[in-house]
């Protein structure tokens, strides 16, 4: 058994499922969800919120299993009450990742992802009084992991799953994170 899954390891590594090197773009849209941490101002609300997603990118296919990624996120609107006050806003997410990918067949893959990305949210919030607007923004991790099918040569379907960090640097605080399910169209110039 052990030997037959290395040879089936081996002849789908052989054949790669990401053929060709190059500049790669990307135009993908999805769901995004808020999930705020538990130490949040907002601890009796319902912590989830969850919006459409669009995101776009631009990389570099560096050889048969290997790319870096330069991607926007507009991760959409969220609205979080807890009763007495309501927060809502947006999200944006710029991001810089590499992508390793394991072949499954000469067209498929499956991959993972890690990277960095700062994000910026606008807030709008009733808790002192009348409505207050305020921005935040800051550097953290991402990483995810997904599913790559070859339709020809230089196109390309991913379907993944993305979970971008957010946290307070000023106050060394987690604020939560946003996970992210999307499908991507990539190409390869």
């Amino acid at each position: 058994m052990k030997k037959t899954l290395l040879v089936m390891f081996t002849l789908a590594f052989c054949t790669s499922a990401f053929a060709k090197e190059g500049l790669v773009i990307g135009l993908g849209a999805g769901k995004g969800e808020l999930k705020l941490d538990e130490g949040s101002n907002f601890s009796n609300a319902d912590k989830d919120d969850e919006d459409n997603t669009r995101n776009a990118l631009i990389g570099y296919r560096v050889g048969d299993a290997l790319s870096f990624e330069l991607g926007y996120h507009d991760l959409g609107e969220f609205e979080i009450s807890n009763g007495l006050s309501t927060l809502s806003g947006e999200t944006e997410s710029v991001s810089l990742s590499a992508l390793l990918g394991l072949p499954l067949t000469r067209h498929f893959s499956i991959f993972g992802r890690a990277g960095f990305h700062h994000w910026t949210v606008d807030t709008a919030s009733n808790a002192f009084g009348p409505r207050e607007r305020d921005e935040a923004d800051g550097t953290d991790v991402m990483y995810g992991a997904g599913v790559r099918g070859e339709l020809t040569e230089s196109f390309a379907i991913r379907l993944q799953y993305d979970k971008l960090k957010l946290s307070d640097e000023e106050d060394d605080a987690d604020i939560g994170d946003y996970d992210v399910a999307s499908v991507v169209f990539e190409m390869t110039l």
